[in-house]
């Protein structure tokens, strides 16, 4: 059901959870009115039925969830329509008092706001990296001011005559000095936004996945994070290619690390509760980061240069990796030919909507077009069964967002990122490094944004993540690259920021990844709020991304790194 009446839209008091508004009906005419209405971000849905109101009568109320704009109408006239986006805990009222007019108010204000939480949460976190920042400030200059006054009580015990014993302190070691550390500094945000995305981020509405088309915070991190895969593996192999390693024993590494990715992605996948082997889910985040690790560290290592020079070409970084972007490009042509060729059985071809209420209803078990068709034939029962779109297209068919057409498109993500790679490791040149990084990253997203024709809904291939499209891929693509440019001459570079608190999680994002995942529902990382509030479950979520910032700085500070 779309919408439902609740009794406690006609209490007295309102106790009414996040995203949630109550719409009190009042019918003043001596006949029966029909109310339908639709959410506008279920994409071409015909309007659903949501309740009849009596003649004479005024207490018919209507629970309406607030994330998405609501278009409602009563069909005593067809000029009378609504689309407003209705806000949390309000109370409206709907007075139809004839046919040629009709009305909406606000009957009641409520006394908190939905986004005063997530701004004081903020301004408390700013606060807190302001403060600290001037401790730190303070401390180098206590420190300088100390050697000033040790060189004016030297210079005065010279002149005197009396010199005291002085030991001296061996020099510290900076861990992992030679590490570019933008690198962690950016996979470090993504594991952060990553756990408290996980963890439910407050609540909010762009915290979370998007329903189907478009974007959201939640969308981006997991393609940065796969990027980051890319461009770290390209650092590491040529590191030990020109440490002599043997590729067959590189080859072992990469079947290794490809293993234990999937094994460690079905234990967390068992770990949820009252779940049976039989509906055992074996798509996953890890599984696909797995797979495309495996690809692509094979492509690299069979065809990467043992060693690579500094070129006056502007595309050498390019041209030396032909064979690899053929590959790449023919699993992107084949994912292509696969989704708007194939004539999936009640579908037809082409198809890439979440079925269910889209077009119509049309396509209400073609969730996925050929993608899901896919996923469903192979996996079974084995497969993620509550799609984000499930809430807003009411489908009743599985949809993994992991599946197995996706991951063609996303070797194209990782390999983006070993391109980056590629570039740091070719140019020596930090401007020629920046300059290149920020051109792919115009021309992938504008690319992207073209084949979506800039639109969510209307392009040929729509930014969609739930299907990892082409689209998809290179408008993320594209941001990972400014980003790292960014951060690079920031963090490297300039040495304007050292990347804390985001350096620490970075080192150790495969730990806090499966972590949090076990730990997710277990206290202290989580627990049921009293209140179901955007205030009570942003504390939570925080609190809970907070104490594996705190692990990951703890193991950082007594040299403690999970690889696998």
């Amino acid at each position: 059901m779309l919408f439902e009446n609740k009794n406690k839209c006609l209490e007295k008091i309102l106790n009414l959870d996040y995203d949630e508004a109550c719409l009190d009906i009042s019918n003043h005419l001596n006949q029966t009115v029909q109310i339908r209405g639709q959410y506008e971000e279920c994409h071409n849905c015909k309007f659903q039925n949501l309740t009849i109101v009596p003649p004479l009568s005024n207490n018919i109320s209507l629970l309406i969830n607030t994330r998405s704009p609501l278009q409602i109408y009563g069909d005593f006239n067809e000029s009378c329509r609504y689309t407003k986006l209705f806000y949390e805990h309000y109370r409206y009222g709907w007075n139809i008092t004839s046919t040629s007019k009709c009305d909406l108010i606000y009957i009641k204000e409520p006394a908190d706001n939905s986004y005063l939480p997530i701004l004081m949460a903020f301004i408390i976190l700013f606060s807190f990296g302001t403060f600290w920042y001037m401790v730190k400030c303070i401390y180098k200059n206590s420190g300088r001011l100390r050697r000033v006054l040790a060189w004016s009580t030297e210079l005065e015990e010279d002149l005197t005559g009396s010199s005291p014993l002085v030991i001296e302190r061996p020099p510290s070691i900076r861990k992992h000095p030679h590490r570019i550390k933008s690198i962690d500094v950016f996979r470090g945000l993504c594991i952060i936004l990553m756990i408290f995305i996980n963890y439910g981020g407050g609540q909010y509405w762009f915290f979370k996945h998007s329903v189907w088309n478009g974007l959201t915070i939640a969308d981006l991190v997991f393609p940065w994070f796969m990027w980051i895969m890319g461009l770290s593996l390209t650092i590491s192999l040529q590191n030990k290619l020109r440490r002599a390693v043997p590729r067959r024993t590189l080859v072992f590494q990469v079947i290794r690390r490809t293993l234990l990715l999937i094994f460690l992605g079905i234990v967390i996948n068992s770990s949820k509760h009252n779940l049976t082997i039989a509906k055992l889910r074996l798509p996953g985040v890890l599984q696909r980061i797995g797979v495309t690790y495996l690809i692509v560290g094979m492509l690299e290592i069979i065809f990467t240069k043992r060693i690579e020079i500094d070129s006056i070409s502007c595309v050498y970084d390019i041209t030396q990796a032909w064979p690899q972007w053929l590959f790449v490009s023919m699993l992107v042509a084949i994912h292509t030919c696969i989704t708007f060729l194939v004539n999936v059985p009640g579908c037809g071809k082409g198809y890439l909507g979440p079925g269910g209420l889209d077009d119509g209803g049309s396509y209400f078990n073609c969730t996925g077009g050929a993608a899901g068709y896919i996923d469903r034939q192979v996996f079974g029962e084995h497969m993620y069964k509550h799609p984000a779109c499930q809430r807003v297209y009411e489908n009743n068919v599985y949809f993994d967002p992991e599946g197995i057409l996706g991951t063609l498109t996303a070797v194209l993500t990782v390999y983006l990122g070993v391109q980056a790679g590629r570039t740091l490791n070719t140019y020596q040149n930090v401007k020629a490094k920046s300059i290149r990084w920020i051109v792919w990253g115009c021309v992938t997203g504008l690319l992207g944004g073209a084949l979506s024709t800039f639109s969510m809904n209307n392009g040929p291939i729509p930014v969609n993540k739930q299907l990892w499209s082409l689209s998809f891929v290179l408008v993320t693509g594209g941001m990972a690259f400014v980003i790292l440019a960014f951060l690079f001459i920031i963090v490297d570079i300039l040495r304007k920021w050292g990347g804390r608190p985001f350096f620490y999680p970075g080192m150790n994002a495969i730990f806090l990844y499966v972590g949090h995942e076990l730990l997710r529902n277990t206290f202290p990382f989580g627990w049921i709020p009293t209140a179901q509030t955007h205030a009570a479950y942003l504390f939570m979520n925080l609190w809970g991304t907070g104490l594996w910032v705190a692990i990951s700085i703890y193991l950082y500070k007594h040299d403690t790194f999970f690889t696998i």
